[in-house]
């Protein structure tokens, strides 16, 4: 089974395909430049493809992240990810959590650290979730820095954390002596974590219809916010 993983809900693009039997990565492509998402996605997967020397009719499975994170990214990566996937009448899509793939960096390295996947949400704050052994301790949320210092000295007191994401060079500055600070390159998002985090996922009857695929922003958008306050 072929895998094919975008994640696009940060400023780095990723896309990755799997040979998800093998558990190995065929391609994977990350850009941090300062093209847009909308400019430089489309060539992105051109070449990842022809990279692992894959044809798009031969993907088995196509999987992105539904956020949280940059609402326009996710939009970009859903979008893409239907539009590629939408001429099969099967079941071969997988949403997955911005903050569970990130966690997925960690397989292999789990050793009893807590993963804390942070991805800045402005205002102090960042969307979070705890993962212990790639398993989901408390599930996604919007937090305070300042609440989640306080949440781990009252409820992880002695565990070590270690911090991945675009919020994890604010969040290791918190007041609490467990933080781990780790590699740039496990902090950052990796499509290829996401095909692994997305495999999980369908083996346990997780994928749907690309019509079904739809964002998880966890937080109302600018948009929408403006529209109730309209009608107040």
């Amino acid at each position: 089974m072929l895998v094919f993983g975008i994640d696009t809900a940060s400023k780095i693009a990723s896309t990755a395909v799997m040979d998800a039997e093998n558990q190995k990565i065929l391609s994977e492509m990350n850009s941090d430049g300062k093209l847009s998402h909308s400019e430089n996605l489309m060539p992105m997967i051109d070449s990842t493809l022809r990279c692992a020397g894959v044809l798009p009719a031969e993907i088995d499975l196509f999987a992105t992240v539904t956020g949280p994170g940059s609402f326009t990214g996710i939009r970009i990566g859903v979008s893409t990810t239907k539009g590629l996937a939408f001429g099969s009448s099967a079941d071969n899509c997988v949403g997955v959590s911005s903050l569970c793939a990130l966690a997925h960096n960690f397989r292999g390295y789990e050793g009893g650290i807590l993963v804390l996947p942070v991805i800045d949400a402005r205002r102090k704050q960042v969307y979070n979730a705890i993962f212990e052994n790639l398993e989901c301790v408390k599930g996604d949320r919007i937090i305070t820095a300042d609440a989640l210092e306080a949440e781990l000295n009252a409820e992880f007191a002695g565990r070590k954390v270690a911090f991945v994401g675009d919020g994890a060079v604010m969040c290791e500055q918190l007041d609490f002596p467990g933080i781990v600070k780790v590699p740039d390159m496990l902090k950052r998002p990796s499509a290829a974590s996401l095909c692994r985090a997305a495999y999980e996922k369908y083996k346990k009857g997780g994928a749907v219809h690309a019509r079904a695929l739809s964002p998880a922003y966890l937080i109302k958008t600018q948009a929408e916010r403006e529209f109730e306050n309209g009608k107040k």
